[in-house]
């Protein structure tokens, strides 16, 4: 018999919230620009959804094998050649997700066969082969080599994301292309010379408790940093896939709100990286972008833009700290504080 976790109530979930220091990342913040109660649900109560939209996907893979410096296993893992196919993969996967949620973890030796139990129970719920006179005869609907090796798989998983091998094939030649255009390869230092004065930052977390607003800090992983000595210029490099073109990007910057997300990074390299900029020290922001036909382009950000960029995000943060200050979150703050008027 397996117990199931005792589930916090939303009014405790809020304390826990509401008692530890916070940072709001780029992601975040957005999520609360679109839906506050989105944010609720996913920072607050931790009902998170995965979100596997093929171009996210795709943008996570070509970060993998561009930037992660030969991580791409531990993050990835392609799928099985032969898979369940409908309700059978649909009760599987769910018993995965009930062994996941076991306290303590099960031993990786745990069977598809030790989970006949929740496997009936399953069947019955979604009313699937009830029409068999015996549970006998229901489990061996359900537990066939094909699903006993695909159970298996993901216990190897763990928490990387599945990928198959024509996905894997797109973003191979994305990245070679990627690496053929010389200003993504001069951005990102895939070719630099050990006599460059140049650090190089892949991946990076970077987080200030001071540069938010009152008690929210600001933190998020920037793709790629190059701190150029010599030239005396740092420069934040975020790697984008896009499902239109690059002469629709600018547009995307606006839907996405990515100029909030240069803003944050810019803030958190200046806060980071104070012991060594001095004014005659510059931040370049750029955005490497492939698109949909396979086109790349560097998209620099000029300085008066991510001035203007900053302020919005101070707009912004205010916004964050009024639901965050009033605990609320029914609806965005224009609408919450009545200020939409048709």
């Amino acid at each position: 018999m397996i117990e199931t976790p005792k589930t916090k109530t939303p009014a405790e979930l809020e304390q826990e919230f509401y008692a530890k220091p916070f940072n709001i990342s780029y992601s975040g913040l957005n999520k609360l620009l679109y839906s506050p109660k989105m944010f609720y649900n996913h920072y607050i109560l931790k009902q998170r959804e995965d979100r596997t939209d093929s171009h996210l996907i795709d943008g996570k893979v070509i970060h993998g094998l561009l930037l992660n410096d030969g991580s791409f296993e531990e993050n990835f893992i392609l799928l099985p050649s032969t898979l369940p196919t409908g309700n059978s993969r649909i009760v599987i996967d769910r018993i995965q997700n009930i062994v996941k949620a076991m306290d303590p973890q099960p031993a990786s030796d745990l069977a598809l066969t030790d989970m006949n139990k929740e496997i009936l129970e399953i069947l019955k719920e979604i009313n699937l082969h009830q029409s068999l006179k015996t549970d006998d005869q229901r489990l061996s609907k359900i537990i066939t080599e094909e699903t006993v090796s695909y159970f298996e798989f993901l216990k190897s998983k763990g928490n990387r994301d599945l990928i198959d091998s024509e996905t894997l094939q797109r973003c191979n030649e994305a990245v070679t292309l990627l690496k053929a255009d010389n200003k993504v390869c001069e951005l990102l230092g895939l070719y630099r010379s050990e006599m460059e004065n140049i650090d190089m930052f892949n991946e990076i977390e970077l987080s200030s408790d001071t540069i938010g607003i009152e008690n929210i800090g600001l933190k998020g992983v920037a793709d790629s940093i190059q701190i150029n000595h010599d030239k005396k210029i740092i420069y934040i490099n975020d790697l984008k896939t896009t499902g239109k073109t690059i002469t629709d990007f600018p547009e995307t910057v606006n839907f996405y709100n990515y100029s909030i997300q240069a803003a944050i990074y810019t803030r958190l390299v200046k806060e980071v990286y104070k012991h060594i900029i001095t004014p005659e020290w510059n931040i370049v922001f750029n955005f490497i972008v492939i698109d949909k036909y396979n086109q790349v382009y560097c998209f620099e950000v000029s300085p008066s833009t991510l001035e203007s960029w900053d302020y919005t995000l101070s707009d912004k943060l205010v916004e964050l700290y009024w639901h965050y200050k009033n605990n609320n979150y029914n609806l965005p703050y224009n609408f919450a504080t009545s200020q939409v008027i048709l």
